[in-house]
């Protein structure tokens, strides 16, 4: 009687464990998750600043007019609305991405699964109302396609079946940042070349308060300038034409190297978690993902 009772226990007991074990994920799938939350972070980072220079242009489209007189065009503006409409839905999709990634990284928990399944719905219906970039090529049905794949997101344990849902996702974001990078170049070029024009007006009217120019060689000694403007010399107005000049070239560079690491990094992840999904394997680096450029970029316009 207690031998087959402990014959019973010593069977259940591995089968219990292995069913525990099977709520893990693999480290490979650990490493996909957390590349994918930096990822997600940054594109975050990313498409809110591009949110904030698209603002920024409107104010100095109207600035332009109440200092140059420029009429408004009323179908610019309207573009522009358009173009920020949109890229708050994009910077929500990134969001919704890194929740999903944070709950795939905590899948050892009880609610976990539930968590995984939650917020891929959310991320599901994000990118269901995505709709085309104002000035883009890209036409995003691949991506609402992919949103209603995860949308019917079931609960799973099985961490293949969970990335074999999220590929879908991670190809069609990947494939939107490609084809809309040329749109996003547009906005930041333009938003550059239009404050440099006004700057270098201001300038010209003798407008502009050289306070910041002077400040490194007062800052050693806790002192500020105070240049009346009819003191601003024309040296100082050529040195801040300069300033704008390189200042200008510098923020270009910068959002060069960001859009070009934020594209890779993309692309990058939607083959490790195509990998991942066909053969449960990633060959994800097991390094921490860093986007330097991309955080460089973003603090500039902060």
């Amino acid at each position: 009687m207690w031998r087959v009772r402990y014959q019973a226990v010593k069977i259940v007991l591995p089968v219990l464990l292995i069913s525990a074990v099977s709520c893990r994920p693999s480290e490979d799938a650990r490493i996909a998750a957390t590349h994918m939350a930096t990822t997600a972070k940054d594109l975050d980072s990313y498409y809110s600043a591009l949110e904030s220079v698209v603002d920024d242009q409107a104010k100095l489209e109207r600035l332009q007019k109440a200092l140059l007189g420029v009429p408004l065009d009323p179908q610019d503006l309207s573009q522009l609305q358009s173009i920020h409409a949109e890229m708050e839905k994009r910077v929500a999709t990134a969001k919704a991405l890194a929740k999903l990634a944070d709950s795939f990284i905590e899948l050892t928990g009880s609610k976990a699964p539930a968590d995984v399944s939650q917020a891929a719905a959310s991320l599901g219906a994000k990118l269901s109302d995505i709709q085309q970039l104002p000035g883009a090529s890209y036409a995003p049905e691949a991506l609402q396609s992919a949103g209603k794949i995860l949308t019917q997101f079931a609960l799973q344990h099985d961490e293949r079946k969970m990335a074999e849902s999220i590929d879908p996702t991670m190809a069609a974001l990947s494939q939107m940042f490609t084809q809309e990078k040329p749109a996003y170049d547009s906005m930041n070029t333009t938003y550059i070349g239009l404050a440099q024009s006004l700057a270098l007006e201001l300038v010209k009217r003798n407008q502009v308060d050289p306070e910041n120019l002077l400040a490194p060689a007062l800052k050693p000694f806790g002192l500020t300038s105070h240049v009346p403007p009819q003191q601003v010399t024309q040296q100082l107005q050529e040195y801040a034409r300069e300033q704008i000049q390189s200042e200008g070239k510098q923020e270009l560079a910068a959002y060069a190297k960001a859009s070009a690491e934020m594209d890779d990094a993309l692309k990058e992840l939607s083959t490790e978690i195509h990998q991942l999904a066909t053969t449960g394997h990633s060959p994800a680096k097991k390094t921490a993902l860093k986007l330097s450029a991309v955080e460089l970029w973003t603090k500039q316009l902060q």
